[in-house]
């Protein structure tokens, strides 16, 4: 039920959290700009309303649709969403994450049943028109049927909240609300009920207190100074940083090992945050736009204008009650024993008991953080473990994603503990590392030091918040696990299943372009995809799947490379296994990274993932990859790759 709960809420969180900026810009422009704003003007205050009702939820329902089927299902995503939004009175933000879904996947279940069934050169009328049509008839389902029962189900909700909160009962939802943050479920009351119903009473009074459930920073702060202050070893060693990255970064994620350490705890920011509650709804404080991340920039930056010290205050009344009501717990702590916070038991945390030296693949190439949504703290824990490696000059690719989205190359997963259980599902032949501490946790020192014995690393750094002598004994494999019994496909390749192929049939010379000028991702993408279907390894609509494939987790690996891919949905567009070289001197951005190699893949059955092996294995000589980068022979990368 939790693991459905979290995955609801990711959706959720997958269609607000890239608009971000849009209601951030909406929430200047109100603060601003209306009559009770800090530089009132008739003119400017006349955005805030189209903003409202049109700009925010179809950019909702366009991210929805795409997260779907791609940039086809942004667009009918969009044009559903009209139906809700022309057909309702109130801030349609609710209809639409129902219709931009539901664009996404009518769009994908008709190319699914046309695909291979339209004549050549109707490609672009079928294309154009499905959209269209569809498009229309999902806007008039919206308007008649749909519109009209969320508008009902809104008002009952508001009228819900209203009452609420004027019995004065709004501090009881942090029974609810404090819980479900620490087991990563707070994505789906937050985007799903508090945002929404926010924004309407925002659209009537100029602001809502319901802004400030889920983001008030001051809970989780006065857990975390609790932790400094009263705290030994590890905890009071991490919790200063800790400290900086939740109140100013606002990462909240980064205090919840802490009370999956000692559950107890909880009912520190549970009081926290209903005294913050009580202090907003007595004074009347509120946000004018929903403050993402929950730091206390964020909050104070969406203050109306004359409340910033109001806010404020309750931001420190929170972190008071929290610290008073976290002390004594941690100070019994501390008098029972050190309490190091990256090594929380299995059993308290829900997950699967972690095995200490297993089996792992011959050479770690690529290692990946995930979280609940795949944009906060795996984010952050990438980026420390990352600056990590390269200080020790150690080269293997560090990135991070979502949890249900691991990539099918990773060689080791990174997880909190709470997530353990539902990513060991999905990241099947690689080896899992469980932590609880995104900043001194003894199983990244295992991996770390299990990577420096890879690369030959003169020397291993002790970690900061270690307890002493922990970085001077032999390393260990402690908290490492393989997830699954799937058979290590690193070290033993197996053939192609191809009617028996060979690696150098699956890549001929005609598969490598060199010298190509740089283009977007999409771009470089769907010329791989168009070149497999040329080679005849594959069907026209494969390059739409490896595009698919992008949106979910990336397909850069390091060191320059991209391995696009298709989905697992599209292995029935796979007619032999293939493999063509994409060669950009100049580079092709993927994010932050240029990729100046994408090799297209296509796989029968699983063969993409042994074809992913053997590249590997070829690029982890530096040497020949910086010649791979420049040859401007395909013959000469042909013969270095066969």
């Amino acid at each position: 039920m939790r693991q459905q709960i979290q995955k609801f809420g990711r959706a959720l969180s997958g269609m607000v959290m890239p608009n971000i900026g849009a209601f951030i810009a909406w929430g200047f422009v109100t603060a601003l700009f209306i009559p009770s704003g800090w530089w009132p003007n008739t003119q400017m205050a006349r955005l805030v309303d189209p903003m409202l009702t049109y700009l925010l939820p179809l950019l909702i329902a366009y991210t929805a649709g795409r997260n779907v089927a791609g940039e086809r299902g942004g667009v009918i995503g969009a044009i559903a969403a009209m139906g809700v939004i022309v057909g309702s009175d109130i801030p349609m933000f609710i209809g639409v994450m129902v219709m931009g879904p539901l664009g996404g996947y009518t769009i994908r279940w008709f190319d699914k049943l046309t695909q291979g069934r339209i004549k050549a050169g109707f490609e672009m009328l079928v294309s154009n028109f499905s959209i269209g049509i569809l498009g229309m008839l999902l806007a008039i389902l919206g308007y008649w049927v749909i519109g009209g029962a969320v508008t009902g189900l809104t008002l009952l909700v508001s009228n819900g909240v209203e009452v609420v909160i004027r019995h004065g009962l709004l501090p009881l939802v942090s029974l609810l609300v404090e819980p479900s943050k620490v087991l990563f479920l707070n994505n789906a009351l937050n985007h799903g009920i508090f945002s929404p119903i926010g924004i309407e009473q925002a659209r009537e009074t100029g602001q809502s207190i319901m802004f400030l459930l889920e983001t008030n920073p001051g809970p989780g702060l006065g857990v975390l100074l609790a932790c400094w202050f009263f705290g030994r070893g590890n905890m009071r060693q991490s919790a200063p940083g800790a400290v900086i990255i939740q109140f100013f970064g606002g990462i909240h994620e980064i205090y919840f090992p802490y009370i999956l350490a000692r559950p107890a705890l909880i009912l520190a920011p549970v009081a926290g945050s209903a005294a913050g509650l009580l202090f907003f709804s007595l004074a009347g404080a509120g946000l004018v736009a929903p403050a993402s991340p929950g730091s206390i920039i964020s909050v104070l930056a969406m203050a109306p204008k004359g409340q910033t010290l109001v806010v404020l205050a309750g931001v420190l009344i929170s972190t008071a009650v929290s610290l008073l009501m976290a002390a004594p717990f941690v100070r019994r702590a501390a008098a029972a024993e050190d309490m190091p916070t990256g090594a929380i038991p299995a059993a308290q945390s829900g997950a699967p008991a972690v095995k200490a030296a297993l089996h792992f693949p011959a050479h770690i190439r690529k290692v990946v953080f995930a979280c609940d949504a795949g944009m906060g703290s795996s984010a952050l824990g990438a980026t420390r473990f990352r600056k990590r490696l390269s200080d020790a000059g150690i080269g293997t690719a560090v990135g991070n994603c979502a949890a249900d989205g691991i990539p099918a190359d990773a060689d080791v997963v990174v997880c909190q503990s709470v997530l353990a259980g539902r990513i060991a599902g999905s990241a099947q032949g690689a080896a899992l590392v469980v932590i609880d501490n995104f900043l001194a946790d003894p199983a990244l020192d295992a991996l770390f030091a299990r990577l420096a014995r890879q690369d030959g690393a003169d020397a291993i750094p002790r970690a900061g918040g270690l307890p002493a002598g922990t970085a001077d004994a032999q390393p260990s494999d402690a908290g490492l696990r393989r997830a699954g019994d799937a058979p290590d496909r690193m070290a033993a390749p197996q053939p192609d299943d191809a009617a028996g192929r060979s690696p150098g049939e699956v890549l001929r010379p005609g598969n490598i372009r060199t010298g190509l000028s740089s283009e977007p991702k999409e771009a470089a993408i769907r010329r791989a995809g168009e070149l497999l279907a040329a080679g005849g390894y594959v069907e026209p609509g494969y390059a739409d799947a490896m595009l698919r494939r992008e949106e979910s987790a990336t397909t850069y690996m390091g060191m320059g490379i991209a391995i696009p891919h298709g989905t697992s949905d599209a292995k029935k567009c796979v007619l032999h296994s293939g493999i063509v070289v994409l060669q950009y001197p100049g580079g092709v951005a993927f994010g932050d990274e240029k990729a100046y190699l994408v090799v297209g893949i296509a796989g029968v059955g699983d063969a993409h993932l042994d074809i992913l092996a053997r590249l590997g294995e070829v690029f982890g000589d530096e040497e020949l990859l910086r010649r791979l980068t420049t040859e401007d022979d395909p013959q000469a990368i042909y013969e270095a790759l066969k």
